[in-house]
């Protein structure tokens, strides 16, 4: 599914200043947003914006957004996923 958006010259200046990079900037926005509120994985957004997920937790932080779990029940989670994958 494709969506387009009319942007303005002055927002485009804001979000970039290479306008050719806009439409990855703007995805990167989203999927960074949609991490943060929960509605995808990490993993999911990285692969949806064709980059690894290290590289996607890094260009995460410019947006000053963790990917870190805020409560510990997730925290936990994470832990025991991250020690069954180097099994």
């Amino acid at each position: 599914m494709r969506v387009s958006l009319e942007v303005p010259k002055e927002l485009v200046r804001e979000i970039t200043n290479i306008p050719e990079l806009l439409e990855k900037e703007v995805k990167l926005l989203l999927a960074t947003k949609l991490v943060e509120l929960n509605k995808i994985s990490t993993g999911k957004a990285a692969e949806w914006l064709n980059m690894s997920k290290p590289r996607f937790l890094l260009e995460m932080s410019r947006y000053r957004v963790s990917a870190l779990p805020l409560n510990e029940e997730e925290l936990k989670e994470d832990v025991l996923n991250v020690a069954e994958s180097i099994r």
